[in-house]
């Protein structure tokens, strides 16, 4: 059914050079249970120790930063991971609002003309990502705030279904 197929790009190597960049890895570690010396390992490609699963999921329970798992999901030429614990009826308008800001500001940087920097591409990155996970949730959210009230869903079925020859 699912043809995953490994990317000849070093997707999860990038996002483990992004990551280490992005935080403080001694709190990291600290919070992960191991010493800070041993993530930096763990995150730099060029060193043989890789981190566990059990690793993974604490540093990004940590840190709340989805860009490992990305990586990882990229890796296998998969979508970017979607967290549908923030899929709540509160959170549609900002996540509506958060994906139209970051498609914006990727606009902008496709149009700008600066040199694509390694730094410039991860800020891309980050943010088609976050645009995609914004507008999943919403997806998300939308449907299950319309399958959560099936008299509303079956109103809509006969309404659409009586409706269509009129237009």
């Amino acid at each position: 059914m699912f043809d995953y197929q490994t990317s000849k790009h070093a997707h999860f190597d990038a996002a483990c050079r992004a990551f280490a960049l992005a935080h403080n890895l001694e709190d990291v570690a600290a919070a992960a249970g191991m010493k800070p010396q041993m993530l930096r390992n763990k995150l730099n490609p060029a060193q043989p120790h890789r981190l566990t699963c059990d690793e993974l999921l604490a540093i990004t329970d940590y840190t709340e930063d989805a860009r490992l798992l990305d990586g990882l999901l990229s890796q296998i030429n998969c979508l970017p991971s979607v967290p549908v614990n923030n899929a709540t009826d509160g959170n549609m308008q900002y996540c509506a609002l958060t994906a139209t800001a970051h498609v914006g500001a990727i606009a902008g940087q496709a149009v700008s003309g600066e040199t694509m920097t390694a730094e410039n591409k991860n800020q891309i990155l980050d943010r088609a990502r976050d645009a995609i996970r914004s507008l999943s949730v919403l997806a998300y959210t939308v449907e299950s705030r319309f399958h959560s009230v099936p008299v509303l869903a079956t109103t809509f079925d006969i309404v659409a279904t009586n409706t269509t020859g009129l237009f």
